[in-house]
């Protein structure tokens, strides 16, 4: 009798766990952890650190002639809202070769995350040679050094993949004619970490050049 009564009772314990299903899983008192949302390619603040190469095309309004050149630049900041900035420029028309070094200290005030008021001011040296006359004194062309300042406000700004800067510079290098106020602004479209694709334009009275390269950011 007692072995049929185990045998109904087992059978009943089956039946039971069967018509329950699959019990509940035990709580551990953890909370399940989240995968982790992923980075954008893009995301990083406005560079200052960053060096760029520039092809530049340049269209002389006085001289109906054009120029074509490059344009390497570099900026380091070592400190917030303070970086360092220096550019040689080459450029050719015809008989004409200039060349213009420049270096110069800036500062800059985050407006809003991704806009900023900027400005950096410095030192000019251009050296221009002409091979044929230029000067009827001078029997074997023209040739001169001189030195001078620029100073460049600006806003940047950057959305996701592009940084835009957009400002004024005005320039004075002593007897070359080379004193102006020029309008500019430049776009750089990330392509990968750490490079941009890049293009701008400068627009004066006597010239306007367009320019085309890359930008690194370090």
């Amino acid at each position: 009798m007692n072995k049929a009564t185990m045998i109904v009772a087992t059978l009943a314990a089956s039946a039971l766990s069967a018509a329950a299903g699959t019990p509940a899983p035990v709580s551990t008192g953890k909370a399940p952890v989240a995968c982790p949302a992923p980075m954008d390619p893009c995301a990083g603040p406005i560079s200052y650190n960053n060096v760029e190469l520039m092809y530049a095309y340049t269209d002389l309004d006085d001289f109906n002639d054009e120029a074509n050149g490059g344009i390497l630049r570099f900026e380091y900041s070592p400190l917030n809202n303070l970086y360092f900035t220096g550019s040689g420029e080459y450029h050719e028309a015809g008989d004409l070769n200039m060349w213009v070094l420049s270096g110069g200290v800036g500062g800059y005030v985050p407006l809003t995350e991704n806009i900023h008021l900027a400005a950096d001011a410095g030192v000019l040296w251009a050296s221009v040679d002409v091979d044929s006359t230029f000067d009827t004194s001078a029997s074997n062309g023209y040739s001169d050094d001189e030195v001078g300042w620029y100073v460049r406000p600006h806003l940047r700004a950057k959305w996701r993949c592009l940084e835009v800067h957009a400002g004024a510079q005005y320039s004075s290098i002593d007897d070359t004619g080379f004193d102006e106020w020029s309008a500019f602004a430049n776009l750089y479209y990330q392509v990968s970490p750490g490079w941009d694709l890049a293009a701008g334009v400068i627009l004066s009275s006597e010239r306007t050049t367009a320019t085309g390269g890359v930008r690194y950011r370090f």
